[in-house]
């Protein structure tokens, strides 16, 4: 509101102007936040199939109901043919609130996407299902699914998923790992359908009709239908609506001598945002339009330059302006993006766009066999390429969730940078960019507090993370379980645990402690020593299921080191002093729970104490050991089981809180009501309930807070002896 304003008066000098241009903003301000975000699940009685959804490994039904769209998932492998009416019992389901502080959320993507939830079903019976009419957007996506199989038909290797996804824009081929790579590269916006495709899409045919001495009225109606195609084929995603509206609009006012570029891009936003205002969430349609704008706005200035100055500007000014929108969205910095894009935007450009081209009109002609081999042959070694290259070395660092002060900060350095880019002063380029990176640092390092302990919500299991912000050291307390329970194979701690210390700017963990080796604890271990920098793992190699979990191939790789906990009681990590108090002595059993670490945290003035899995009899022998124990924050063994924290335990322990890390309406029962009972007067902190739960400590002074209880959170001081 500010900058348009202020560009407003300098332009117009009218109040009335901007009186009415403050009003718009406001109007679309309150539209905003007047956005319905219900999704409810329903019981529908029949489905009507209106596309495909694919991936690699089969295809998801997009059906509708009255005026509801659903992804729907069959567990056996029927396609049922698109505008089927197919009866039954569909029971839709809805991703339920983020139960962790991370930005994760799934309702607002599935608005994002126009969708009212997803249907897991076994399978239709085609006696249940009747034809019924074919509508517009049918017929397109039958269009698609053809399109889809003959491209898939030309060849066994796995290129074509390759060609696929960059004439489709289907995300979905793309595997985890090979996504990591892109992104790590700063390059992923190169294999999916962006402006740059649509870009040079648009000058290749108009290249070809030129050469066959059309006239360029002609040329010109001849690229909007083929535009429209392109875009149909491609779903009309945001980023490839933007760029084909855009082409389409300059296209059509060409005809008038006329060459609006601010007020088509304009207009192709309102578009969208008429058809889903939710679209304005979405971190490609932030970046899509962001980086549009500055490209238009700079251009007078390489207009003049020759064709290198300008890509390389263009590709800097494209870079920079997403600096900080990449920043509140990804929470990650690259060093290297803006020099990979010099070496791929051209590699693209000049050799793959051309050669998905090529595939695509041999798919519909003739197709040679020494094709098939020199198209496999390219693009496994792009692919090797790139994956060389992205492990080379470290291209990007996480960066803590800025502020709103901060954000302000970068998005400013970063308006200063691309002026500069503009001008060619590189000496104000150079220090506009340190103040920059030193930015970036001081988000990372400053925080009001000096220890935060957090108990993150993994569901049926434990995790916990101790963070000393004034060391900048952090230990991993258990990882949750193995797999994401709503989607088969996906590792918990993607949604979890990883995301949270990445919006921490958390990169690398200085100890991971595994309390003992049951699932529940360690099962998302072997992943996360994968995906972060670990110095150390403290854990007891005497549990039975240590052997195998060590030998492990997602193990036997981690290059840190193992710490046997049976030989070294105390350690130090920055400020954090973790004291094993159990077990003394190896234990002779085959139970894992029985090998649990039981250990003391001192963070600062307040301690933390945790239990494990620990039952009522090793509680026993601790109290032998030690007698009373004291602690700020008490960790309840085996997530509130009745098995564990027993009365006699309860008295001869002092603690302030008690924490249960259980998963909500779990088959255990966990928390037992006999063991919150015991508790008495005690505050419980559950996250079956609650959430993630946080205690944020400065000094003498603790603050608690839960992610879905606020109005449980509150500060205490330390009380003095």
């Amino acid at each position: 509101m500010g900058v348009s304003s202020m560009i407003t008066w300098r332009r117009f000098r009218s109040i009335k102007f901007l009186l009415s241009l403050l009003l718009l903003t406001a109007l679309v301000i309150t539209a905003v936040f007047l956005l319905p975000e219900n999704v409810e699940e329903k019981q529908l009685d029949h489905i009507t199939v209106t596309g495909y959804k694919y991936y690699k490994d089969g295809i998801a039904h997009t059906v509708t109901h009255e005026e509801g769209a659903y992804d729907m998932f069959l567990n056996d492998s029927v396609k049922v043919p698109i505008g089927k009416k197919c009866s039954g019992f569909f029971e839709t389901s809805v991703p339920g609130e983020e139960r962790n502080f991370i930005k994760n959320n799934e309702r607002l993507a599935l608005r994002i996407n126009d969708m009212d939830g997803r249907i897991y079903h076994e399978t239709i019976d085609a006696a249940s299902c009747k034809d019924t009419s074919i509508t517009f957007g049918m017929r397109i996506s039958d269009m698609r699914d053809k399109y889809i199989s003959k491209m898939l038909s030309n060849s066994e290797f796995e290129y074509a998923y390759d060609i696929l996804t960059l004439s489709i824009g289907n995300k979905s081929y793309i595997t985890s790992e090979f996504f990591d790579a892109l992104q790590k590269l700063g390059i992923y916006h190169l294999y999916v359908i962006s402006g740059t495709h649509v870009a040079f899409l648009s000058g290749i045919l108009f290249f070809v009709l030129q050469r066959l001495r059309i006239t360029i009225n002609v040329i010109k109606v001849i690229m909007i239908i083929c535009l429209l195609f392109f875009l149909t084929l491609n779903f009309f995603s945001p980023s490839v609506l933007r760029a084909v509206m855009m082409a389409i609009l300059l296209i059509i006012t060409s005809f008038f001598r006329e060459k609006p570029y601010l007020t088509v891009i304009s207009t192709t936003a309102i578009i969208q945002i008429l058809y889903n205002p939710w679209v304005m969430y979405h971190a490609g349609f932030q970046l899509s339009y962001i980086t549009t704008y500055l490209i238009i706005l700079s251009r007078p200035y390489w207009q003049k330059t020759g064709p290198f100055t300008q890509l390389m500007g263009i590709t800097a000014i494209a870079e920079v302006s997403t600096l900080a929108v990449v920043l509140q969205q990804f929470n990650v910095v690259s060093l290297s993006g803006l020099i990979m894009n010099f070496f791929f935007v051209p590699l693209f450009s000049f050799i793959i766009f051309p050669m998905v081209i090529i595939y695509n009109f041999m798919s519909f002609t003739i197709f040679p066999v020494f094709a098939d081999e020199i198209y496999h042959s390219v693009f496994t070694m792009l692919k090797d390429m790139i994956f060389f290259i992205a492990d080379l070395f470290r291209h990007r660092f996480s960066v803590k969730s800025p502020n709103a002060v901060w954000l302000i900060i970068l998005i400013t350095l970063s308006y200063m940078i691309m002026k500069e880019i503009c001008l060619l002063n590189l000496k104000r380029i150079g220090v506009y960019s340190v103040l920059f990176i030193f930015s970036i640092i001081f988000i990372n390092r400053l925080s009001w507090y000096d220890y935060t302990v957090t108990m993150v919500d993994v569901g049926q299991g434990d995790s916990f993370i101790v963070e000393d912000h004034k060391n900048n050291a952090t230990v991993l307390i258990d990882t949750g379980g193995k797999f994401y329970p709503e989607e088969s194979q996906y590792p918990l701690s993607e949604k979890t645990v990883l995301p949270y210390l990445k919006e921490s700017g958390i990169d690398r963990l200085d100890m991971m402690v595994l309390s003992h080796m049951d699932l529940d604890h360690t099962g998302e271990a072997a992943h996360i020593l994968q995906k972060k920098q670990v110095d150390y793992v403290y854990l007891n190699p005497g549990d039975p299921a240590f052997k195998d979990w060590y030998m492990s191939e997602d193990v036997v790789n981690y290059e840190g080191q193992f710490i046997n906990a049976m030989d070294t009681k105390v350690m130090n990590i920055g400020g954090i002093e973790i004291t094993k108090l159990f077990p003394m002595e190896e234990v002779e059993s085959e139970d894992s729970n029985q090998h649990s670490l039981v250990m003391k945290v001192n963070t600062g003035e307040f301690s933390f104490l945790f239990t494990g899995d620990t039952d009522i009899e090793m509680e026993n022998r601790l109290m032998e050991t030690y007698g009373r124990l004291e602690a700020d924050v008490l960790k309840l063994a085996h997530h509130g089981s009745n098995t564990s924290t027993g009365g006699a335990f309860i008295e001869n322990t002092k603690f302030r809180y008690a924490l249960v890390s259980a998963g909500v309406d779990n088959s255990y029962g966990h928390p037992h009501p006999e063991v919150i009972d015991r508790l008495g007067p005690v505050q419980v902190f559950d996250t079956s309930r609650h959430g993630m739960v946080r205690f944020n400590i400065r000094g003498g002074k603790m603050c608690v807070e839960a992610k879905l209880a606020p109005e449980l959170s509150h500060c205490i001081k330390k009380e003095l002896n």
